[in-house]
């Protein structure tokens, strides 16, 4: 033990002696792994785990005051809550946010990588947008159909897939219960909303309250087993019932009368979307001037194409007149899901034998639409899944004609929307290679942020650009397809056209429907219909077109740099697989991937 002692007293100056006089036979020191990175590179790091952070707590705050929205997200911490529409609640919440960009405003972007700084530019517009919409546009006084989506968000938890199906059933009738409390919360807050919406809001209550059982098979399972459940739904559902009666007669005696809002966002408000929302170099007057000279290409190209198809007919009656000598055969009404499917499987082997897309490897479930969502929806409805689930299944909600309905309207609803040419384009644009392949691929991106920021000019882009993509692809089976696809190009430009012309005040409403009737051949039914739908979604119209456009130019572009390199389901996956964020970022990304394989090649 001495001699220990002894060697151990005398060992450090040894060591000591040793760094001096001959640092050369020492092993080298063994570097820490914050000394291996740059000082950029740690910040960069650092300023990283504060965006995590606080996109973290803008998560739970939205957890904590909108309920509703977090089960939209994939947060389901407070399925069995529904959000309440207080001026309070949108106070306090809109407080949170505000202190959330105001930490967010402290991070430094430019020390992060490249990915990292389009993830804050996402949710710098996610929370900016949500206080401009909050603070700024009064949706609690003046959107009386804001007081009826918690009935669609329950029929959505019902029908997907996402976690154990008696907790999502207990869930929902929680959620049930409350909604008579939303809509007296809506006899507080509603003044003088749009007329439009008034009327709108009124359809969808009484489309509810004439659909209400089509809640009771979603809840079949669950109470099969159990009276008390069964008759506590039952009593559940009479009470929404009783106050769906009740908001009704409220909007017609009390909000109708005084419905003298204008639905027009303005200048401002469709310039802020533009900017924020999409984050698009654009003014309104750019978007205006674009969407119209889209709008006479488009109709030159349905004019042109209709020549195509029968030139005398063209000649003499136009391309309504040719549209009128569409084919009508359609399948019967208890075949239709089973087309869609048909066609569906036939479209992902027709893609995969072409090698120009992925697979998606994600379910999809094809439904009929409940009744009380018709006055809401499209007639053939995608809903992707809850943004950030785990376990992911799509959903496609197709309108069918009523069982009741008379034999002749159940005929004209079917030829004139499932005919065979149309179901295959319905397919390409909803499902493969369009919105259902979009959501596959978007999902892969490992960023939270990205899989639930908002980004119509991608999404909708997308699926406008998949039919052409069907076509190229020799998809279609029949030679109206293309015309019908440029009919529905010409229809989304003048939704284009006219959604720009709406918002920034050019047009009143009556010259918007006008329009629609007098080039598109609508009834004013039909055109009114289109007017409200543009309406409540200022810059959605024209996200259609521009999307389109922006992936052909991006892919126009590969094709002329990359020249016989060019691999057309490579820059396919590359672009999906961005996840949400706005067009111009994906360009922007996309090059500097391309910049980046080429040092490593070189």
């Amino acid at each position: 033990m001495k001699t220990l002692l002894y060697r151990r007293k005398f060992y450090l100056p040894a060591i000591l002696i040793a760094c001096f006089l001959s640092p050369a036979v020492l092993p080298p020191p063994a570097f820490s792994y914050e000394d291996q990175l740059t000082t950029s590179e740690m910040e960069g790091s650092l300023e990283g785990s504060k965006l995590n952070e606080v996109f973290s707590q803008y998560l739970a705050t939205i957890q904590m005051y909108d309920p509703e929205k977090a089960t939209l997200l994939g947060l389901h911490g407070s399925d069995s809550k529904l959000t309440s529409r207080s001026q309070e609640r949108v106070a306090r919440e809109l407080e949170a946010i505000k202190r959330l960009r105001g930490k967010l405003r402290e991070i430094n972007k430019d020390s992060m990588y490249s990915g990292l700084r389009v993830d804050y530019e996402a949710l710098d517009h996610m929370l900016e947008v949500d206080i401009y919409e909050m603070e700024k546009l009064g949706l609690l006084a003046l959107r009386p159909q804001q007081y009826l989506e918690p009935l669609f968000l329950v029929y959505e938890m019902m029908s997907s897939d996402y976690e154990d199906y008696n907790t999502r059933a207990s869930n929902a009738i929680s959620r049930l219960k409350q909604f008579p409390a939303v809509l007296e919360q809506a006899e507080r807050n509603l003044s003088r909303p749009p007329e439009i919406w008034t009327r709108q809001a009124i359809r969808q209550a009484d489309d509810a309250l004439n659909f209400v059982s089509d809640f009771i098979p979603v809840f079949r399972g669950y109470i099969q087993y159990d009276p008390t459940l069964k008759v506590q739904v039952e009593e559940t559902l009479g009470k929404v019932k009783a106050s769906l009666v009740r908001y009704s007669e409220f909007l017609k005696k009390d909000v109708l009368p005084n419905s003298d809002g204008d639905f027009r966002a303005g200048t401002y408000t469709y310039g802020f979307y533009l900017e924020r929302l999409h984050a698009l170099d654009l003014t309104p007057g750019s978007a205006y001037s674009y969407s119209r000279k889209s709008y006479k290409k488009a109709m030159q190209n349905l004019r042109k194409e209709a020549l195509t198809i029968d030139a005398m007919l063209a000649k003499e009656k136009g391309w309504k007149g040719v549209m009128d000598k569409l084919p009508k055969e359609h399948p019967q009404p208890g075949e239709v899901l089973k087309v869609f499917q048909d066609e569906m499987d036939r479209a992902y082997q027709h893609f995969d034998e072409h090698k120009v897309v992925e697979f998606p490897r994600q379910r999809l479930l094809i439904k009929r639409m409940p009744g009380f969502m018709t006055s809401v929806l499209p007639y053939v409805y995608y809903a992707p899944p809850f943004a950030l689930d785990d376990t992911r299944v799509s959903e496609l909600f197709v309108l069918l004609p009523p069982d009741n309905a008379p034999e002749a309207a159940r005929e004209r609803i079917l030829s004139s929307g499932f005919n065979y040419a149309q179901i295959e384009l319905l397919v390409a644009y909803s499902i493969m290679p369009g919105m259902h392949l979009r959501s596959f691929e978007a999902s892969s991106n490992r960023s939270r942020i990205r899989r639930i920021s908002r980004q119509p000019v991608v999404t909708n882009g997308w699926a406008c650009y998949a039919e052409l993509l069907a076509e190229e692809m020799g998809y279609y089976s029949s030679y109206w397809s293309r015309f019908l696809r440029c009919y529905v190009r010409a229809l989304r430009a003048a939704r284009s056209y006219a959604d720009t012309a709406l918002h920034t005040k050019k047009w009143d409403a009556a010259q918007a429907s006008r329009f629609f009737q007098d080039n598109l051949y609508m009834s004013k039914a039909q055109a009114d219909s289109e007017v409200l739908k543009l309406s409540l979604a200022p810059t959605e119209g024209f996200s259609f077109i521009l999307g389109m456009d922006r992936i052909l130019e991006m892919r126009k572009y590969y094709e002329r740099t990359e020249a016989k390199y060019f691999d057309l389901r490579k820059f396919h996956t590359i672009f999906l697989k961005m996840g949400e964020i706005p067009i111009d970022r994906i360009q922007e990304e996309m090059k500097r991937l391309k910049r980046e394989e080429n040092k490593i090649i070189r």
